[in-house]
């Protein structure tokens, strides 16, 4: 399952933040303290600011992260999960997550206004972040289903 999903600016602002929740046993939580936020930190210094950010894929220490901008916006979304799964949706989900972020959020971002934005990504009534959730476990119900013979 997914560990750690991020949107952040190419300024290393964090917007949006889910990982897997270790504790309740539930989908996904705001915070991060369980999943390998570090890995974010080595992403951006091992790829994006060595420009080999063309590559598909980032492993180390057992995970794999994937990503994908919307350059126009100066925006990265980035997946975490471990390498010993094969979850052949995350690219599906990256693309999905962008594209209804990039429509709530896009307005507010061109203005400069990165605060309003975390403000309503922190709201507990958020939408986009009940729509992410649901998306997820759309995506994990589908690996499993079709998984079972």
């Amino acid at each position: 399952m997914l560990d750690l999903f991020t949107v952040l600016t190419s300024g290393g602002v964090v917007l949006f933040q889910r990982s897997q929740g270790s504790f309740n046993g539930s989908s996904f939580s705001s915070t991060a303290l369980s999943a390998p936020t570090y890995l974010i930190d080595k992403l951006i210094g091992d790829v994006f600011m060595q420009e080999r950010s063309s590559e598909k894929e980032y492993a180390r220490d057992g995970y794999v992260a994937k990503w994908t901008f919307a350059n126009e916006l100066g925006l990265i979304f980035v997946a975490v999960y471990q390498k010993i799964l094969e979850l052949t949706w995350v690219e599906d989900l990256l693309l999905a997550v962008k594209r209804m972020f990039v429509k709530a959020y896009a307005d507010a971002l061109k203005k400069g206004d990165t605060t309003a934005v975390i403000n309503d990504l922190s709201n507990v009534e958020c939408h986009f972040g009940s729509w992410f959730d649901g998306k997820v476990k759309a995506y994990e119900a589908a690996q499993v289903t079709h998984a079972i013979p």
